[in-house]
């Protein structure tokens, strides 16, 4: 059908006025149930059934922009397919600027990734390591007190919150429990007003936050941000809406913690050092694979001190130095902003310098390891919290442009950089170690393919290694305080 074909205009979207907001909320509710198992959003079961997560995101926030008090009538099937089809058909003008550049290879892995990768994985890894994060106490920072300060609430309530909304709404879950046990369930959860409180937006002031954001720019609404990863509850008057449910998990995680730094910079920094080293340095200390793992070290380089990397963990006659980055993309880069994902490449390349010059100070003899480790078996790893997605090409460029700055490059050593150092999402680094596997194998595999070395994650997640006994440990608590309350 022709209007099914590549277009790059939205009118189409002004179709959404003629249906209520409840019809067009729950439709949305019922297409994101059915790709929820009780672990995680199926994104092979999204591919058969010919919906994306971001699609529904998508039509979720423009129904909520093209409402109308007065429409009467219901969404039909036929109208929300052909409407999903007309979003995941639209040709935003960035593309075609990649696509003149020569770069739309890289900007549409950049912003398909920004799309659909935070929904991705399995959502107790991720209220794990925010359980982490938001529990953290130590004598510099005590992040139970932040939290309940400026939320009013422990963390663990809307974990629990969390962890019983995505199970219910999950296709899985209707499949194998009774519709009145599942109800009983739900209503079970949605008896924590404040949770639902703390996660729920009205109808008029998600449209004012959603201007404050991107003005009546419907194009860059497109892209952007939706306002439900931090309240994916619409409210009004006589109605509460959950039109994608899984994103509860984004909003008690990761969107959680910009709620909690939100213009607080001093916060943000204490976190990253204080929380995020130290969750690194807790899940690859227990890895079966790790022979000897040490936090940063002080070291003298002349008259300087210095620190090296901020956990260092050896595999038998190998060692990875891992470089923590408290980094959330921004919001310019859905806009295919080029200043933007310059500076992103810059950043990431000077991160990866960063660690390139650890192992040049360690080579020198500056710090010492448990033992002595060649050049060939010392991996970086710059770990940050949410991924760019720029193109890891571009940044290595970027490392040899800088370095050269000052000195000569050579082939070898821009090979031993690129397949030696990578920059890794914590989600990539976390389904391997908290399933007690080690990336180890995966690092060296590349090493002589160089057609690998500029991916964007070497994972090969396992089940037959267990977990690490934290993780394992947590998996359990959560689940014996759901329990009782059910």
């Amino acid at each position: 059908m022709e209007e099914n074909l590549v277009h790059n205009s939205l009118d189409f979207l002004k179709v959404l006025e003629k249906f209520t907001l409840e019809s067009k909320l729950l439709a949305c509710q019922q297409f994101s149930s059915r790709i929820m198992t009780c672990s995680q959003v199926d994104m092979v079961k999204a591919y058969k059934e010919n919906i994306m997560p971001w699609e529904i995101e998508a039509f979720a926030a423009y129904s909520i922009v093209y409402d109308n008090d007065d429409a009467s009538e219901k969404l039909d099937g036929k109208t929300f397919a052909d409407t999903i089809t007309l979003i995941r058909n639209y040709w935003h003008s960035g593309l075609t600027a990649a696509e003149e550049s020569g770069e739309y290879p890289e900007a549409f892995m950049m912003i398909s990734a920004l799309q659909q990768f935070p929904v991705q994985g399995v959502f107790l890894q991720k209220l794990y390591r925010y359980h982490y994060f938001f529990t953290f106490q130590n004598d510099k920072l005590d992040m139970k007190k932040v939290f309940f300060d400026k939320m009013g609430a422990d963390y663990e309530r809307l974990e629990e919150f969390a962890f019983m909304v995505f199970f219910g709404f999950s296709k899985e879950a209707q499949d194998v429990i009774p519709p009145t046990e599942l109800q009983i369930f739900l209503t079970k959860a949605f008896a924590d007003k404040d949770a639902l409180r703390l996660l729920s937006i009205e109808k008029e002031e998600y449209k004012k936050q959603l201007f404050s954001l991107y003005k009546d720019n419907i194009i860059d609404q497109y892209y952007g941000l939706k306002i439900q990863y931090l309240y994916p509850f619409i409210s009004g008057q006589d109605f509460t809406y959950v039109p994608s449910p899984y994103l509860v998990i984004n909003a008690v995680t990761e969107s959680m913690l910009n709620r909690i730094t939100l213009g607080d910079g001093k916060l943000r920094r204490a976190i990253g050092k204080e929380v995020i080293e130290g969750y690194l340095y807790d899940i690859v200390s227990q890895l079966d694979s790790v022979t000897w793992v040490s936090p940063e070290i002080e070291y003298r380089k002349g008259k300087d001190k210095l620190l090296t990397s901020d956990v260092i963990a050896a595999e038998g006659d190998a060692v990875i130095f891992y470089d923590t980055k408290a980094i959330t993309p921004s919001l310019k880069l859905r806009k295919f902003n080029a200043a933007e994902i310059e500076n992103d490449v810059r950043i990431y390349a000077e991160d990866v310098i960063q660690i390139y010059n650890q192992v040049k100070n360690y080579l020198q003899g500056l710090f010492q390891l448990d033992k002595v480790y060649s050049k060939d078996n010392i991996y970086g790893i710059v770990v940050v919290l949410e991924d760019a997605v720029v193109s890891r090409k571009k940044v290595y460029e970027k490392v040899y442009a800088l370095l050269e700055e000052t000195a000569t490059l050579s082939e070898e050593e821009k090979n031993y950089i690129c397949s030696h150092i990578k920059v890794l999402p914590l989600r990539a680094i976390e389904c391997m170690i908290l399933q007690n596997t080690s990336l180890l194998p995966e690092l060296k595999e590349q090493l002589d393919k160089p057609e690998k070395w500029y991916d964007y994650t070497y994972t090969n997640a396992t089940v037959e290694n267990g977990l690490i006994s934290t993780y394992a440990q947590y998996e359990q608590n959560i689940k014996e305080r759901i329990s009782k309350q059910t």
